[in-house]
């Protein structure tokens, strides 16, 4: 699975390349503060312990809708596969959905936004979901330093508020950071460090890197390869994530 992983993710590397041969097209939809209606398809694998086969992979199906210059609301519905050399599930993971307010326009050096998902217990199986609902509040901010270079900073707490006395309950913080890239020709890369406190489990933490790397295909849609890996901390996510993503885009 590893190597099969790999190899695709080095054909993905090829995507700036693609993106060389789209003249003036301009990356769109990556920006957390830019309000656009999409609609995004997520394959999605995590090992959340490679050493015991315990691999999930995903569907995610992920609309968004703007209703305005400022305000938008969407949803992400997973239909999920989880196994390890035990137990193994599929069917209906957690829906969530979620609503933003945001401070954006292209010329804006700086600009904001606030955020809320919310989580619901829909899984159809213990291990496809938390059994708990789940409330994500945010705030977050993007600098562009210039065209072709912006830093995003995000903060989210995140907890459980109802749901099965018999999960366990849920409170974190999380601290994010983005440093993107954004070429002439329709392609981009982001480096996208987090860190993790686990409040619920006093002592701890968890840093994860990950990256992005995608193009658009032409103006109304675009694509990526994204992965990630446990960098360090005693709290355990996962071991490793890689993702495929296609967004097509309702400007």
């Amino acid at each position: 699975m590893v190597k099969r992983i790999l190899i695709v993710c080095a054909l993905f590397c090829a995507l700036p390349c693609h993106a060389q041969l789209q003249e003036n097209l301009q990356v769109l939809g990556i920006l957390p503060t830019e309000n656009i209606t999409s609609l995004e398809i997520k394959p999605r694998f995590k090992a959340k312990n490679d050493a015991k086969n315990d691999i999930s992979s995903t569907l995610e199906i992920k609309p968004s809708f703007k209703l305005n210059h400022h305000w938008k609301f969407g949803a992400e519905i997973p239909v999920a596969r989880v196994g390890n050399d035990e137990h193994s599930a599929k069917g209906l993971g957690d829906i969530m959905v979620s609503g933003s307010y945001v401070d954006y326009s292209p010329n804006k050096i700086f600009s904001y936004g606030l955020a809320m998902e919310l989580t619901t217990p829909t899984a159809t199986d213990h291990s496809l979901g938390d059994g708990k609902w789940v409330a994500e509040p945010e705030i977050f901010t993007v600098w562009k330093l210039s065209p072709n270079f912006f830093v995003e900073a995000e903060y989210r707490h995140i907890f459980s508020f109802a749901g099965s006395s018999g999960r366990e309950d849920i409170n974190e913080s999380r601290y994010r950071m983005i440093f993107g890239i954004v070429g002439p020709d329709g392609w981009w890369f982001e480096f996208d460090p987090r860190y993790t406190v686990d409040y619920k489990n006093p002592g701890e933490a968890e840093l994860i890197g990950e990256f992005e790397l995608g193009t658009m295909i032409n103006v109304g849609s675009s694509m990526y390869v994204r992965g990630g890996w446990h960098l360090g901390g005693n709290k355990y996510s996962y071991d490793w994530e890689f993702m495929l993503g296609f967004k097509i885009l309702y400007l």
